[in-house]
């Protein structure tokens, strides 16, 4: 069984308080989702300690980048409006860390609601820090219904990796105020939403490692959704697909 690294959040802490006095924290939701998808999965604790997480990373096949918090403007050149939300700067340098690492090893990576959004900053795109200013969105992106409940469609394009487990469309859940603006070089999209906001993308072809995000949650969803826990699947044989060659 393949192992397949996850990113934390740091909780318990601000910026004025070390790192050892909060906890690495990971929902239960992901780590159930790897394995139900066959492979094992390894929460990183969150630290600065570059060559302990390469150490991490260098066990492992894949990386999954979670949920949380916003991302810092400032990685991507901007002041922070008023409406961003809680902001951890160490928990962006330690994903920042653990993307690059995964690049440098040519490991596949999954990004997931923030993590999509970590990628795209990473790679030099930016982000639209609160979408309910912008007028032309006819959709609700931050859902008041539980993680188990899909509130709108995603429209896959038929030439990604995604098309092949979510076919055309997808029902997804919504938990976020941010997206993506700009997006990175490297990267295409591979699913939008009715009103236009970017939901998936994946790496353009010729970029190495295999990269794919999605702007929602299909954690929440694979326990009773096939084709969300098909997602998984299909993350996980990419993983031993490159550990095999």
């Amino acid at each position: 069984m393949i192992r397949i690294a996850l990113s934390c959040s740091l909780d318990g802490v601000s910026e004025q308080t070390p790192d050892e006095s909060g906890q690495s924290r990971v929902n239960n939701a992901y780590i159930e989702s790897i394995l139900r998808a066959g492979a094992a999965p390894v929460p990183v604790p969150v630290t600065q300690e570059a060559d302990g997480l390469a150490a991490i990373i260098d066990c492992c096949c894949g990386l999954v980048l979670t949920g949380g918090d916003d991302i810092s403007p400032l990685l991507y050149g901007e002041e922070p409006l008023p409406e961003v939300r809680s902001v951890s700067a160490r928990r962006d340098k330690y994903e920042l860390l653990l993307f690059n690492l995964a690049v440098e090893r040519k490991i596949p990576v999954f990004g997931i609601c923030r993590g999509i959004q970590l990628i795209n900053v990473a790679l030099g795109g930016s982000l639209h820090q609160h979408l309910a200013a912008m007028s032309d969105l006819t959709i609700r992106h931050d859902q008041e219904e539980s993680r188990h409940t899909p509130t709108h469609l995603v429209m896959v394009t038929s030439d990604s990796l995604i098309h092949g487990v979510l076919g055309d469309q997808a029902e997804v859940n919504s938990f976020h105020h941010q997206a993506i603006k700009v997006l990175a070089k490297g990267l295409k999209v591979t699913g939008v939403s009715p009103d236009g906001v970017i939901e998936a993308v994946e790496s353009a072809e010729g970029f190495a490692p295999t990269i794919l995000g999605v702007q929602w949650h299909p954690e929440g969803l694979s326990e009773t959704r096939p084709e969300m826990a098909a997602l998984f699947k299909l993350f996980v044989n990419l993983c031993e697909t490159g550990h095999r060659s």
